[in-house]
């Protein structure tokens, strides 16, 4: 259960369900090792964003997994071998004039492996759908032209999935999380004068 902070901006409460420590596995196909991986995804709030950090393990355990089998018993199972990639992101809700109802994001990405992204989307409820509007890499970094991502809560798991396209083939990387139980409430970190 999430402890929602006192001063929580309003322009953030629609990512609530975001804040926290996740962990979890899934499967990926952007690996040429073992498919199954497991996932660290860290979010808070800073000033009017929320930023997030998502850590990607390869995994060096030839499980028996199913969808079936809970996101931190995978976590326990699966033992980490290295990190595949890391990215730290930062989630800005943008309100419509129009429609004050709707709440469109803009996050902007920054991977370890020599990309960076602005996603576009929207979110609704506990669910969210991103789109890639523009990508920067280095020269080293594979040359992705498209990309997806879903998020959504579903009895109290982040279910996400990732889809990347490039002129060989789709990177598709998916899984579940489960909140790791913080003993201490989520920070807020800001500018006092904004309070």
């Amino acid at each position: 259960m999430i402890v929602i902070p006192e001063n929580l901006p309003e322009r953030v409460a629609s990512l609530t369900w975001l804040l926290g420590t996740w962990q979890g596995w899934g499967t990926t196909t952007a690996a040429e090792e073992n498919s199954l991986v497991t996932f660290e995804f860290k979010g808070y709030v800073v000033d009017d964003n929320v930023r997030s950090t998502l850590t990607v393990y390869s995994t060096d355990t030839a499980a028996n997994l199913d969808s079936d089998t809970p996101a931190l018993e995978g976590v326990q199972i699966l033992r980490r071998r290295r990190i595949l990639w890391e990215e730290t992101a930062y989630w800005s809700v943008l309100n419509s004039e129009d429609k004050p109802e709707d709440k469109f994001l803009q996050v902007t990405t920054a991977l370890s492996t020599g990309r960076a992204h602005l996603w576009v989307g929207k979110v609704a409820g506990p669910r969210i759908r991103l789109l890639i509007d523009t990508i920067a890499r280095a020269a080293s970094a594979e040359a992705v032209t498209e990309g997806e991502r879903m998020f959504g809560l579903v009895n109290s798991d982040i279910f996400w999935t990732e889809t990347l396209v490039t002129e060989e083939k789709n990177l598709t990387t998916s899984g579940r999380m489960s909140r790791v139980e913080d003993p201490d409430e989520i920070d807020i970190f800001g500018d006092e004068s904004h309070a």
